[in-house]
């Protein structure tokens, strides 16, 4: 082969391959934006520290018994959290007698989440009041002073709160009601001229004013006393075969009510490790479970009783504990979000 031809060849190569080029650079590739994919929902984590705080601040007011600025206040308080956390709050205010004295103005709260419509609706409620005397103290000269109720009021309301704060910008859980009964803890033994002896008063007006404009729960769900700390108390001991540890035996009028609801919520607490929830049948609870009961209502209690400071002077913050607020809490969120993690 001649230079010349060599030369016109490797010309023709170098030609070719330009023109390659330039045929694949005019050819752009359009990319549209990357479609991010769709997020699998979680379940939001119960906050056992911010619980607490509501349970202090609850305290930080004084005793919520019937009559007192503390309890006004308090109940404003309460009030605000929730009008904070959702727009469909209704107030319901009454007076009534109680086996102390009165009439006594009253205020119940009940907050709306709405959720997935799947499921059917639920109450979750708390009593929020404190009771006016210390009865069961072991010193006779305290019995006449008023409870602060940290276990026994604020523990169920800071647990309700929390909670509030976890659903109100999410819609994969459950449609709930948030229920705030005022006047559960005025009842006296032999007060016959009252319904339950003066107990839970204002869940029997709420079980029997439920407010049209908001859903009818399908259950209601009672927590109680469920902020019980560790530590032995030494001036208490352990009196009518309390304990110094957090536990949810199973309530009698409860497993008649609604026996496949205690179920679903007591194995949800053991599958999460949550030692509360124990298969200890603890025989039969006035509470504010009862109205609903009596209205109608699927209802349950989850209650641990009886807990040395209960209805004593020493219910206070510091016989109360963050880690059984979360047992409690973390148990109702699982059930909220049925199947999400």
């Amino acid at each position: 082969m001649s230079q010349m031809r060599r030369s016109l060849l490797l010309c023709a190569v170098a030609l070719t391959a330009a023109l390659a080029s330039c045929t694949s650079c005019s050819q752009s590739i359009i990319v549209g934006p990357v479609q991010p994919q769709p997020q699998e929902p979680r379940r939001p984590q119960f906050d056992r520290a911010a619980a607490f705080a509501d349970l202090e601040a609850q305290c930080a007011f004084g005793a919520r018994v019937p009559g007192s600025q503390a309890h006004e206040d308090c109940a404003a308080w309460i009030e605000a959290q929730l009008r904070a956390t959702t727009s469909h709050v209704v107030v319901q205010e009454y007076s009534l007698a109680t086996p102390f004295g009165g009439p006594y103005d009253f205020t119940n709260l009940i907050a709306y989440y709405p959720g997935d419509e799947s499921y059917d609706p639920v109450m979750i409620g708390a009593h929020w009041d404190c009771r006016p005397v210390a009865d069961a103290d072991p010193n006779p000269s305290l019995r006449t002073q008023p409870v602060m109720g940290a276990n026994d009021g604020a523990s169920g309301v800071a647990v309700l709160l929390e909670i509030a704060r976890k659903v109100h910008n999410d819609t994969h859980h459950r449609p709930l009601l948030l229920a705030f009964f005022d006047a559960e803890d005025s009842g006296k033994t032999g007060a016959s001229g009252f319904p339950r002896n003066g107990w839970a008063l204002g869940s029997n007006y709420m079980a029997n004013h439920m407010p049209q404009e908001l859903p009818t729960p399908a259950a209601v769900i009672v927590i109680d006393l469920v902020g019980q700390d560790t530590k032995h108390n030494p001036r208490l001991g352990t009196p009518n075969g309390s304990n110094d540890y957090l536990d949810f035996p199973l309530e009698g009028h409860s497993l008649a009510s609604a026996p496949l609801l205690v179920d679903e919520i007591w194995t949800i607490g053991e599958q999460a490790g949550h030692t509360a929830f124990v298969r200890r049948n603890r025989g039969y609870i006035t509470d504010d479970h009862l109205p609903f009961i009596d209205a109608g209502f699927p209802a349950i209690d989850i209650i641990d009783l009886p807990h040395p400071e209960w209805h004593t002077a020493d219910d206070t913050p510091d016989c109360c504990s963050a880690d059984s607020l979360y047992q409690i809490g973390d148990t109702l969120m699982r059930y909220l979000y049925p199947g999400i993690n």
